[in-house]
């Protein structure tokens, strides 16, 4: 048996560097100790693993990667699942021991093998089997429950959707249940699961406007790039007003209306509408339109059937909806819970978490609208906060009722379960195979939710944590240790409310790392927000979409919003995870032949 050749100097130097990792790792899974003996033993080597990353991306380690890919091994770029088995087989490399990454002590061995089923298997145990043509899981966000038909879920299982997303800030439990019974039929029809996830609404981090004027309804037309009406906007015809989609007129037609029977009018914008009855639905009776409509209560409807006129009636009465405020850069904004203000020219905006208030300090920013409105704090009065507007997408912006809010510079306390959590988390464990908790931004967050489900003991019910705001960052190393005491569980990357908190030059930066500590404690993320929107929206995509989607592989599960083309964004998803999954896994590029290799045959001589 030949001994090893003796190190080189520069071996010698790399060589130890690693073994200084070594130890850095070592006394970082020593400092995480506690929490690691805490988390379920299943999951006790992915928080061990989870330790040494931290342990790892606590150093500088550009320059010895540079060294180590000079040589033609490992950087580390890849070793986010497996840490310390790397650092042991690069110092087998290096020490002419030909990679063995055993040591005396070790304990149990996480090489890339492990790492990687353990991975797979936690992302199956949260979004069931596999899907057959890709790893990458797909989730769409559902719509109101009068488009979740039937046809709609044979439509969007058909193009390839996996999972479907419930939204429990939005509707009731009835509407839930219509969806989900749907949505799991049609998937059992196709030979799918169809695991359904709810949203717990969290905090309500939105604004109101308190100031009422005249209601209108409107109701769009879908169409395509060409203007061309593609599907009927469906509404609802009932008694009295109680929703968004709801036309009421009067009580006596509704037993009689027929398929077939057409509503005309005159709507708001003095243009002549129709209404063709499609039949009769739980809570009243389906109409459809190919047009636009505006409509406000009082307009004359004229029932006919074929030629014959049947009856004329009004539409009833509609609530009065939130004012809209024209908002220009340097005009001040009043923020309390009431959304009153003895003045009444002042545009006050009602916040129902008056105590997070409380902690909101002057010159600290408020963000309105998604990031399209940004204020600052100018003084905290005992009617609220008096903010100043420094910066809008434009002067003036629309300021509606309902819109989020965020205070990205204040450090507050969300976590409670509201009457709305508690609801939704109800028809979850019933009817659902999951819940996703919003606005996580502590590990107490995540213990409150975690432990409500060990109560109910309903074995493999899954748990998403939404990683959304500026304490979820700050807290992630806690809240990712608590994470592991529950299984299953995932993370999700909600980028929309993470850019807000953050900026969208922080978000790019963030979301890479995210997915990096994902993999690191062996955790199904999914990548969410704005993925393919245009596309969903209106049939075509953006070129910055396309590669945002391509990029979004690399997550276990990508998640869609809805929208009225969300099948053919289901579609278009599907054949880009296809073609990125014979490239990419993960951050290891895949050298598949490619056609622009080819070379055309050498021309013959003469």
């Amino acid at each position: 048996m030949t001994s090893a050749a003796p190190m080189t100097k520069q071996a010698e130097a790399l060589h130890a560097s690693l073994v200084a990792l070594e130890k850095a790792i070592a006394e970082e899974e020593a400092r995480q100790r506690a929490r690691i003996d805490a988390v379920l033993p299943k999951h006790r080597l992915s928080a061990t693993n989870l330790a040494h990353y931290f342990g790892l991306r606590k150093k500088d380690v550009r320059r010895l990667q540079l060294d180590l890919a000079a040589l033609g091994l490992s950087s580390l770029g890849r070793c986010e699942g497996h840490v310390r088995d790397t650092l042991r087989r690069l110092c087998g490399w290096l020490s002419g021991e030909g990679g063995n990454a055993t040591a005396p002590g070790a304990g149990e061995a996480l090489d890339w093998a492990k790492a990687e089923k353990i991975l797979h298997d936690n992302t199956h145990a949260l979004f069931g089997p596999r899907p057959p043509d890709r790893h990458v899981y797909i989730m769409v966000t559902a719509p109101d429950a009068i488009e979740a038909t039937a046809a709609w879920s044979d439509e969007l299982l058909q193009a390839g959707a996996d999972l479907l997303r419930i939204n429990g800030a939005h509707e009731s439990p009835q509407e839930w249940a219509a969806i989900a019974a749907t949505f799991k039929a049609r998937a059992r029809a196709h030979g799918r699961q169809g695991r359904v996830i709810v949203d717990l609404p969290g905090p309500k981090l939105r604004t109101d406007i308190r100031q009422l004027e005249q209601p209108v309804l409107h109701l769009p037309r879908r169409k395509d790039q060409f203007g061309r009406t593609v599907t009927p906007t469906r509404v609802l015809l009932v008694a009295e007003h109680a929703g968004e989609a709801q036309i009421p007129v009067p009580p006596q037609w509704l037993p009689r209306l027929e398929a077939g029977d057409v509503l005309g009018f005159t709507d708001s914008g003095e243009r002549d509408r129709s209404l063709v009855i499609v039949g009769p639905d739980a809570a009243g009776v389906v109409a459809q339109s190919l047009r636009s409509l505006y409509v406000t209560p009082g307009l004359e409807l004229v029932w006919r059937r074929g030629e014959k006129e049947l009856a004329r009636g009004q539409v009833g009465m509609m609530p009065k909806q939130p004012a809209v405020f024209s908002v220009n850069v340097g005009d001040r904004l009043l923020l309390n819970a009431s959304g009153q203000s003895e003045d009444p020219a002042a545009r006050a905006l009602a916040f129902p978490e008056p105590q997070l208030l409380a902690q909101v300090k002057v010159g600290e920013r408020v963000i309105l609208d998604d990031g399209r409105l940004i204020a600052v704090v100018e003084a905290k009065r005992s009617d609220g906060l008096l903010c100043r507007v420094k910066h809008a997408v434009k002067s003036p912006i629309r300021l509606r009722s309902g819109k989020g809010i965020a205070f990205p510079d204040s450090a507050l306390s969300l976590r409670q379960l509201g009457p709305q959590d508690e609801i939704a988390l109800e028809f979850a464990l019933e009817h659902a195979d999951g819940v996703g908790v919003s606005f996580v931004n502590t590990p107490q967050d995540v213990a409150l939710v975690g432990e409500r489900l060990k109560q109910k003991g309903k074995p493999g019910f899954g748990m998403i944590l939404k990683l959304e705001t500026r304490g979820a960052m700050r807290n992630l190393a806690a809240i990712l240790f608590e994470a592991l005491k529950h299984d299953p569980v995932g993370l999700m990357i909600a980028r929309g409310d993470l850019a807000v908190e953050l900026s969208f030059e922080k978000l790019a930066e963030m979301q890479e790392e995210l997915l990096w500590f994902g993999e690191a404690c062996h955790l199904p993320v999914i990548w969410a927000t704005q993925v393919l929107d245009s596309v969903a929206h209106s049939g075509l995509p953006t070129r910055a979409e396309v590669t945002d989607a391509a990029m979004s592989m690399r997550a276990e599960c990508v998640m869609l919003n809805k929208g009225p083309y969300i099948a053919a964004a289901t579609r278009m998803l599907v054949d880009i995870i296809r073609k990125m999954e014979s490239h990419q896994y993960k951050k290891r590029s895949l050298y598949r032949p490619l056609s622009l290799a080819r070379t055309p045959p050498a021309d013959k001589a003469d």
